[in-house]
């Protein structure tokens, strides 16, 4: 294929992996748009392409880094429409691969916004670099590229160079020749180094995307533990619940059992009752002892079960006691302080406010906490809870936060029962700690059945 040297061909590199499997022309690629020619090494894949385009000195100039979608048959799908040549148009500075800084359209820097989910980041490590791979590819000249360079260009050159010698050879002051140097090469530096900078923020920016994919991806593995753990913890419900429904049966049947023992124990009771008039007296003899054992044993027992109620019961009517007596004293307590509250103190508060005097405590997790004069009243009756609903989460939770936060070690129990009791990184706030797992060790954490049985 031939072409002036003003011109520049287009061409498409695709890949498998972090190597080109296959250099195609631009026309090429337009037939494979078409329908014409199918790829069924791509069948039913996703795979990443480059269009560039090429100078007369098989320098690229310009590339895009596109993804195609292939169906079954090795076509690509018909939906595909990624304007290439307006990308490569509008494109921002990229590294220099021999022609100066290319224009370059990539995920991290895509001058058309929508098109960015069409478009990914080229490899910039050491050993699979995609910029490497494509400058030797071009180098290598494996698609046949021909360029045919005008005789008036050549000609204008060469003219150009004999003035340039002419006018070296009447440069006789060397200062001036020095300074000419000095600015060509100072200008030369500032150009390599500009474009340095600019493929380092690139490669900043291919860094950033691919750590962020990174971090969604542990986040999706942490979503899972938990709906694992979740899951877990319903199927122990579903179990216990069906171990309660099987335990009453079992009573259900123990108490129809009992009921049967009392029929026959009383069939036999009468039983011996009608043979007693037909025996001798050595028979009632033994039936009055049988008897009377009877009865001192059912005594005996009912007068344990008697004295064990007894003990069940004042325990109960202390209990109630106590239980009246403190809310007696609560009810006071709670009068008292609004009592207090009415005779002056919600006057010295609002005087304070209004003053601009302002409440604050300090709690592990939330900080200083500014207390506002409506809240006072409900910090003052539970500051744990209110501490917690300040972090947004439940108080039970802040709770085993602050144990944590306090004493950072693992809670875990061996297979004897004993504590692990090993150091753990300190979480800092309640809202990023989870029961169970903050407060275990790597050991611990693997086994969440424990856990589960642990919780209830």
């Amino acid at each position: 294929m031939q072409t002036q040297s003003s011109e520049q061909l287009e061409a498409v590199f695709l890949f498998d992996g972090d190597q080109i499997s296959r250099e195609m022309l631009y026309s090429e690629f337009e037939a494979i748009l078409d329908g014409f020619i199918p790829v069924p090494d791509y069948a039913g894949r996703l795979a990443k392409a480059v269009y560039v385009r090429i100078n007369s000195r098989l320098c690229i100039t310009a590339a895009v880094f596109f993804v195609l979608e292939f169906d079954a048959r090795g076509m690509i799908d018909r939906r595909w429409n990624v304007p290439l040549q307006q990308l490569a148009e509008a494109a921002a500075r990229g590294p220099d691969l021999g022609a100066g800084t290319i224009r370059l359209a990539c995920f991290s820097q895509c001058p058309i916004e929508w098109q960015r989910k069409n478009l990914w980041d080229p490899q910039m490590q050491p050993g699979c670099n995609s910029f490497v791979l494509m400058r030797k590819a071009v180098k290598s000249n494996r698609l046949g590229l021909i360029f045919k360079t005008a005789a008036a260009d050549k000609a204008a050159a060469l003219e150009a160079e004999q003035r340039a010698q002419e006018q070296r050879r009447e440069q006789k002051i060397q200062e001036k020749i020095q300074q000419k140097l000095h600015q060509h090469y100072s200008q030369e530096l500032r150009d390599r180094l500009a474009h340095v900078i600019k493929e380092q923020r690139l490669r900043i920016a291919t860094l950033e995307n691919q750590q962020k994919l990174r971090i969604q991806g542990i986040q999706q593995e942490h979503q899972k533990r938990l709906q694992s753990y979740q899951q877990e913890l319903l199927e122990l419900q579903k179990t216990r619940q069906e171990l309660d429904e099987r335990n009453r049966t079992l009573k259900e049947d123990l108490d129809v059992q009992l009921q049967k023992l009392e029929g026959v124990r009383e069939y036999f009771s009468h039983k011996l009752k009608a043979a007693q008039m037909d025996e001798n007296s050595q028979i009632q003899a033994m039936q009055d002892h049988f008897a009377l054992e009877m009865e001192t044993r059912l005594k005996t027992v009912t007068a344990e079960l008697q004295e064990k109620l007894d003990m069940r019961e004042v325990e109960l009517f202390y209990r109630h006691e106590q239980e009246k007596n403190l809310r007696d004293e609560i009810t006071h307590l709670r009068r008292e302080n609004q009592a207090l509250l009415n005779n002056g103190s919600d006057q010295l508060l609002a005087r304070l406010a209004r003053a601009g005097i302002n409440f604050v405590a300090f709690h592990p997790g939330a900080g200083n906490i500014a207390i506002p004069l409506d809240d006072m009243s409900r910090y003052l009756d539970n500051p744990q809870a209110y501490v917690a609903a300040k972090c947004g989460v439940t108080e039970t939770l802040y709770a085993a936060w602050l144990a944590h936060y306090q004493t950072p070690r693992c809670n875990g129990t061996d297979h004897r029962g004993q504590i692990c009791n090993k150091p753990l990184a300190r979480v800092a706030t309640p809202s990023e700690f989870h029961e169970g797992e903050s407060d275990r060790c790597d050991q611990h954490q693997a086994l969440p059945h424990q856990l589960v049985a642990e919780r209830r």
